[in-house]
């Protein structure tokens, strides 16, 4: 078999920690270099293995020119014939948005492309970060993860980007599918692919990413952060709704006075799994939401939501959001 060639660009968080000098981590503080100086891949791997540090810091830190950076590196590295696959090491507390964002908005048809991460510092016990690492080298570079998308490598498991969540603030599996399940799993050399991923064609792309809010609802929670968030210059808004899709009746105006001014306002649920319906007819219900011209959005979480609505603001085109929303992620 001939040999593969995968790509590792790291940006920092737990799996780049070093203690400093009060005890705790330095997030980002190793570079690629010397991360991959302690993996260890399958001897029957046959992985040529190339390393950038882009980035040096936590994922807290990542902002929306760093997602433009990377997804514009990771295009030009998928064109590329010599580039089987692609390895992101990444911080945990934004890996899945990332992931997501990378997956809507590159066609990743020859090319893999892996986001990775670890829960424990490469210093502390019981690390996961070299496993992790070594994993997704063997899965970026397995011929049957062509074509599939981004995929998260976490604790031996493969999950889709479009789906996986942070489940755990400390343990090992950290990531999970709510609903789904993981696409598969890594076990030593050996990538195994238990499900089919259904990917819509990639959304085009601008030179900018434009500011889009999270408003969370809650019990009796105030309309009020929906104005500071429109007075903030938030082009967007998606709407972390309750159940179904509610939000407290109070709300209803403000959502209305957002819509008036052309500001796009999604909906998504706070659950971890089922989607948003209309189901129920009272004040504040999703059926009342969209008669004031909100977009329901199904299975995707806020933070992907945002992402997704930030990506299709990005271009001039003029096309209803309400109908790329549809097409490509409520189906």
């Amino acid at each position: 078999m001939k040999e593969r060639n995968v790509v590792v660009l790291t940006t920092g968080g737990t799996i780049a920690s070093a203690l400093d000098g009060t005890g705790r981590n330095a997030s980002g503080a190793l570079s690629g270099e010397t991360l991959l100086e302690h993996v260890t891949l399958p001897k029957d791997g046959g992985v040529n293995v190339q390393v950038h540090s882009i980035l040096q810091k936590p994922s807290n830190a990542i902002t929306l020119a760093d997602l433009l950076k990377i997804h514009h590196l990771c295009k030009e590295l998928a064109n590329r014939a010599d580039v089987d696959g692609i390895v992101i090491t990444h911080g945990t507390d934004t890996l899945e948005e990332t992931a997501y964002f990378l997956d809507v908005t590159l066609p990743l048809e020859a090319c893999a492309l892996v986001i990775t991460g670890s829960q424990r510092a490469p210093h502390e016990e019981g690390t996961d970060a070299f496993r992790n690492i070594a994993n997704a080298i063997t899965v970026a570079a397995d011929p049957v993860m062509q074509g599939v998308g981004a995929v998260v490598v976490f604790n031996e498991s493969l999950f889709a980007a479009r789906h996986v969540r942070k489940v755990s603030t400390y343990q090992v599996q950290g990531f999970d599918s709510p609903g789904y399940g993981k696409l598969g799993y890594v076990d030593g050399s050996r990538v195994h692919l238990a499900q089919a991923v259904r990917r819509p064609a990639p959304l085009p792309l601008g030179e900018m990413l434009p500011q889009v809010a999270i408003v969370p609802a809650y019990l009796d929670a105030s309309s009020t952060m929906i104005d500071a968030a429109i007075s903030g210059g938030a082009e967007g808004l998606v709407i972390e709704g309750l159940g179904r899709g509610h939000v407290p009746p109070s709300w209803l105006d403000a959502i209305g006075r957002a819509a008036q001014v052309g500001i796009p306002v999604l909906v998504v649920s706070s659950c971890y799994q089922g989607p948003v319906h209309p189901s129920y007819e009272f004040p504040g219900s999703l059926a009342s939401l969209e008669e004031r011209g909100v977009i329901a959005a199904t299975d995707l979480s806020a933070r992907k939501a945002r992402l997704a609505l930030a990506v299709m603001l990005s271009i001039e085109a003029t096309e209803d959001v309400s109908t790329r929303m549809k097409q490509a992620y409520v189906a």
